[in-house]
């Protein structure tokens, strides 16, 4: 039976930031345990940040540059940092983390973008599209590196947290959703499994290295394992500042939205804050709806184990009678869920959902 994720430390001493900090103090440190069925699927999040090696204050912001598919902009720490040139810029076999920025306070805090170049004071970040609108100088921001499936499931853990396949049997697998595409019901984008030393993705050659292949913050993993059950433990730092993530709509389909509450402890849906993000369903119609998944319950591709809309200034829950009030149904921690968002009359858009701690 899978354990809930646990906060088996909520909170430990602050931990001074890495070398390339200020003297400044991080978030508390936690760590979770999460068991994982065998022949199931369990949906993943990590509840728990990478230690930052980075916390400061913007100087400037450089002018945005937008192209038809990306946005980027600089961002100028104020003081002198005294960074080594792109030090925070990902390159295979010498440099296995890939950073983000993510706002601390301000306009866009709990927005975060990946760090593509730096200079000994500023940083290039990738907008994905975003214009910055509202962010100024003075906003905090904290570098952090992400998760990826080399640092999340290491090679230590195997036997474990995950099972090592063969040449010949894939024993635990990880499912990453698919981002991009428009529609719902996608299939996975990419499944990765662990051979010899490393994780491997399934489709190409197992001479290449997938370890450093990036975790979301703001999203989900599904493990499948075969005859294996595991233990994932996670040691990281509490985010206790506001989180964002983006919510897309579109004119010509529903959306599925692949995302996770990054957190680690329970939450019940009236303190998700995601109503914000709904369009309200009426007594004739249901519009956006929030899909949740039971990890306790051993399955392969599991259908949802409830289904919430919104509806009359509460949630309310598919097949159930819809004047009941679910508001207080819980939200594990470190899990993942479905933001499905109805067709969207006036165009694709995007409705930023903001959690605070």
């Amino acid at each position: 039976m899978i354990r809930p994720i646990r906060l088996l430390a909520a909170i430990l001493a602050a931990l001074p930031l890495a070398v390339f900090a200020q003297s400044v103090s991080t978030d508390p440190v936690g760590f979770v345990t999460l068991t994982t069925l065998s022949n199931s699927d369990t949906i993943f999040s990590t509840p728990l940040a990478q230690p930052e090696v980075f916390r400061g204050s913007v100087g400037t912001l450089g002018t945005v540059t937008v192209t038809a598919t990306n946005s980027t902009t600089t961002v100028q720490a104020s003081g002198t940092p005294g960074w080594t040139a792109n030090a925070f810029v990902y390159a295979s076999g010498t440099q296995s983390n890939t950073y983000y920025l993510r706002f601390r306070t301000g306009a866009k805090a709990g927005c975060y973008y990946t760090v593509t170049g730096n200079t000994t004071d500023t940083l290039t970040i990738n907008l994905a599209g975003d214009l910055l609108t509202g962010a100024a100088p003075g906003d905090q921001f904290a570098i952090i590196p992400y998760w990826t499936l080399g640092t999340a499931f290491p090679a230590s853990a195997a036997g474990t947290s995950f099972q090592a396949s063969t040449a010949f049997t894939r024993n635990t697998e990880i499912l990453f959703p698919d981002q991009t595409s428009v529609g719902f019901n996608l299939a996975p984008t990419a499944i990765y499994y662990f051979l010899g030393s490393n994780w491997c993705q399934a489709g190409q050659p197992t001479s290449v290295s997938y370890n450093d292949t990036v975790l979301l913050p703001d999203s989900y993993v599904t493990i499948r394992n075969t005859a294996f059950t595991g233990t994932i433990s996670v040691l990281g730092g509490v985010i206790t500042t506001p989180q964002s993530t983006p919510i897309n709509s579109y004119q010509t389909t529903a959306q599925d939205n692949f995302v996770a509450l990054s957190y680690p402890v329970d939450t019940t849906l009236n303190n998700l804050g995601l109503s914000s993000t709904f369009v309200p369903s009426t007594a004739f119609s249901r519009q956006d709806q929030l899909l949740v998944f039971d990890n306790t319950t051993p399955a392969v591709n599991k259908s949802p184990s409830a289904v919430y809309y919104y509806l009359n200034g509460a949630w309310r829950q598919a097949g159930q009678n819809s004047s009941t009030d679910f508001g207080t149904d819980v939200i594990k921690a470190g899990s993942g869920f479905i933001v499905r968002k109805a067709v969207n009359a006036s165009g694709p858009g995007v409705a930023d959902w903001v959690f605070t701690p």
